[in-house]
């Protein structure tokens, strides 16, 4: 059972939970590691992105707050001029924090008192907003380039707002879309080939009427007759359980009823890199990796591990490897197999390591995975438990590890 340790005020609304900004939610648990918040709503527990709520110790403190943002509690604004700064201070000369692109969405959150921006000698109509952008950058921005727009009430401001957002959902829907964790893995310089193809991702099906989600471990289509805004500025995919909000520019988050009536939720991006060259490219390192081997041995030998040879096309011949089995090597999976390099290192194993070598036996459907590393002496191996391998990245080594040493042919380590 979890304890709750406060409140969290909505800053932005989140249509798949039917929660608008200002809302409150009861905190249980912060996850700095996700980056979330887990809440609790009718019963059930959800997790919501740290940004999009503003923690408060008490009912009191989430008051005072809500009280001081009640004026924009569903004021939005789309922006105008693509580069506009977000300040530090309500002041023109004050440090740039972010700057915004044209037509991103930001929340409103509260107007403050500023220094006049002058433009050809006379200062411009506006207000100095406080603002938050979809990923939680908060800072001060004039007005004047902004289309201020409720949520919830329709006004010739909001007529303005919405041909702008029209606008993006035509561009949203012309649009590629890849997996969020695309841009984690290209930030990272960690790219799994097999994670990252041109076939995974968002197609909203314009002009098919059929919405589909494919990602490595789940293929969703969903029929829908049309697409509507709803009061909330997501758009319903008419005759689907399919939502779909605009984030920013780069940026939409997917969300559906499944069979058993839980929300789920799928964020998808665009991208400036072409993912099929970041692939191919990952693909050609590798093979090199595994070729490295290769022209080194191909046969390395070890007195205690025995003879270790690795072939063209992801090929080894293991012998001798039964001080291995069946602790590490299971029985009777025979002596060759696949050998691939399938997982990353994190930077502090690489002054020991090269990277992680995976091997298959025939007779076996499961992956064995190494430390490695190469020299004119041979190979160094070091087994890697499965755990201690987290989103394709091994990072730690075991407490008691299990080295293999392996001389080039002719010797023996």
């Amino acid at each position: 059972m979890f304890k709750k340790i406060g409140y969290g005020v909505v800053n932005w609304s989140i249509p798949e939970y039917n929660l608008t900004a200002s809302d409150v939610v009861p905190i249980l648990v912060r996850s700095n590691i996700s980056k979330v918040y887990i809440a609790e709503l009718n019963k059930q527990k959800i997790e919501i992105p740290l940004w999009q709520l503003t923690f408060c110790a008490s009912k009191r403190e989430a008051e005072a707050y809500i009280k001081k943002t009640a004026e924009y509690r569903s004021v939005y604004a789309a922006v105008k001029l693509d580069g506009l700064p977000l300040r530090s201070t309500p002041d023109n000369t004050g440090k740039q924090v972010y700057r915004l692109r044209e037509s991103q969405i930001v929340k409103v959150l509260w107007k403050g008192e500023g220094a006049p921006v002058i433009a050809r000698d006379k200062p411009l109509e506006g207000d100095w907003l406080y603002v938050m952008t979809n990923d939680g950058t908060r800072g001060w921005c004039f007005s004047y380039n902004l289309f201020m727009y409720d949520e919830g009430e329709p006004s010739v401001s909001r007529q303005t707002t919405e041909t702008v957002v029209d606008e993006i959902l035509t561009s949203i829907l012309k649009s590629r879309w890849y997996p969020e964790y695309y841009r984690d893995m290209i930030r990272k310089k960690q790219i799994d080939p097999e994670r990252m193809t041109d076939n995974f991702g968002f197609f909203p099906g314009e002009g098919t009427g059929v919405v589909r989600i494919m990602l490595k471990d789940e293929q969703l289509a969903f029929s829908y007759t049309g697409i509507v805004k709803n009061r909330m500025g997501a758009y319903q995919f008419e005759g689907s359980p399919l939502l779909m909000q605009i984030r920013d520019s780069d940026t939409i988050a997917v969300n559906y009823t499944d069979e058993k009536g839980r929300v789920q939720i799928r964020y998808f991006i665009t991208l400036k890199e072409d993912p099929q060259e970041l692939a191919q490219a990952e693909t050609e390192r590798r093979n090199d990796a595994l070729q490295t081997l290769v022209t080194t041995g191909p046969v390395f030998n070890s007195v205690n591990y025995g003879v270790l040879e690795f072939t063209d096309g992801g090929r080894f011949h293991w012998k001798g490897y039964q001080v291995l089995s069946p602790t590490i090597i299971p029985k009777g999976v025979g002596n060759s197999g696949s050998v691939a390099i399938r997982y990353f290192i994190s930077a502090k194993l690489k002054t020991e390591y090269m990277g992680i070598l995976s091997f298959k036996f025939d007779g076996s459907g499961d992956w064995i995975d190494f430390f490695y590393t190469v020299s004119k002496q041979g190979v160094k191996l070091e087994y890697v438990k499965p755990e201690n391998i987290t989103d394709g990245v091994a990072s730690v080594r075991s407490l008691n590890p299990v080295i293999l040493f392996f001389g080039t042919e002719g010797t023996e380590e």
